[in-house]
């Protein structure tokens, strides 16, 4: 069903932020892995020269023995996990490995950690994964990108108790100057959008583009019933991060699309059990024909009813939860743009990965509108 190591084509975002160049890389990788690791083939991941998707680590193409391989370096302090995380993140991709669930599985260091420090940085090898990434445009990958996410959600829910108990007060680190979407949201209506509006050039464009939908939601944001703050949530643990960049997707053998990994469980952590259910609706909404956008929604709303995760009263609540997530994220890019001059590519990839008006949409089909 997926496969470990094998080599794999230049294809999907899969991209690099050189760390500490490739010496350190080497170093790394010896001191860690093994003397057996010393000659490996190592440049910065890249795709299609893309720029980076992550600014929180490095991504490294590792390259022995004619298999490919992903090393992680974490670059910022402020995105480190405790250590005892972990741990916790080992025995739950264990977890979704015995009940078939195809995740991105570390390559053991000489310590047997999953993953390492060195030097201070977190480090994870990881096989590279044959297939594609982020492109869920045909309503094929879509649908193979929400069976993956629904198989990933039953398994979660069947956590053991001790591991959900674990993982409760580990709280992954905030990456944003403003946490509380109310508040993010009123910074974003009084001051970010007029200024986004009188800026005049395309990142003006982009903001505005993203800030318009996201103040226009602020209604459904604030519904008691609907709301991200209405009663009678169900807490579990999540991926937290189940956007399309997440799932790598092949058709082995010319079957239907597949999931052949899931990527990225750093920021696993108990929270509402309806963000993952929203971000794979969300994935849904990629479509790009509106016919086809329509039917993948429908499908996913249908085959996370008949897999018990999803009740008709929860559907409601899918993206007003998704949209007080990402929002702290929007504004802190429109932040970047408007307040700090930081006009990175990798803004305007992060503000299609959280669309706000994508998201009005797919609640609009959610809810038969």
């Amino acid at each position: 069903m997926w496969e470990q190591g094998g080599r794999a084509e230049e294809t999907g975002p899969l991209t690099a932020a050189v760390a500490d160049g490739e010496p350190w890389v080497r170093q790394a990788l010896v001191a860690r892995w093994g003397t057996s690791w010393a000659g490996a083939s190592i440049r910065p991941l890249t795709a299609g020269g893309d720029a980076p998707l992550t600014h929180t680590a490095g991504l490294w193409l590792v390259a022995r023995d004619r298999r490919e391989y992903v090393l992680k370096v974490g670059v910022t302090d402020e995105a480190d996990r405790e250590d005892a995380f972990h741990c916790v993140k080992a025995d739950v991709l264990a977890h979704c490995r015995e009940v078939g669930v195809p995740v991105a599985t570390p390559v053991p260091a000489l310590s047997g950690g999953l993953p390492v420090r060195h030097e201070g940085r977190i480090c994870e090898l990881t096989p590279r994964y044959r297939g594609r990434v982020g492109d869920l445009a045909d309503r094929r990958w879509a649908r193979a990108a929400v069976r993956g996410g629904l198989l990933l959600r039953a398994a979660l829910d069947r956590l053991p108790a001790a591991t959900v108990e674990a993982l409760r007060p580990m709280r992954p680190p905030a990456l944003v100057e403003e946490e509380h979407w109310p508040t993010a949201l009123a910074d974003a209506q009084r001051r970010l959008l007029p200024l986004a509006e009188a800026r005049g050039d395309s990142w003006g464009r982009a903001v505005v583009d993203a800030l318009r939908p996201a103040v226009e939601a602020g209604g459904l944001l604030r519904d008691p019933v609907f709301g991200p703050s209405a009663p009678g949530s169900r807490e579990g643990v999540v991926h937290g991060d189940l956007h399309a960049h997440h799932f790598v997707l092949d058709e082995p053998d010319g079957r239907p699309p597949e999931v052949v990994a899931v990527l990225d469980f750093d920021n696993l952590q108990v929270a509402d059990r309806l963000l993952d259910l929203a971000w794979l609706a969300d994935c849904a909404g990629r479509v790009s024909d509106t016919a086809e956008r329509r039917r993948a929604v429908t499908d996913f709303r249908t085959r996370a009813r008949q897999a018990g995760l999803l009740t008709p009263s929860e559907e409601r609540r899918l993206m007003p939860l998704l949209m007080a997530h990402s929002l702290p994220v929007v504004v802190d890019i429109a932040k970047d743009v408007l307040d700090r001059n930081l006009l990175d590519p990798l803004w305007l990839r992060y503000l299609d990965v959280l669309s706000p008006s994508r998201r009005l949409a797919v609640h609009a089909l959610l809810t038969d509108r």
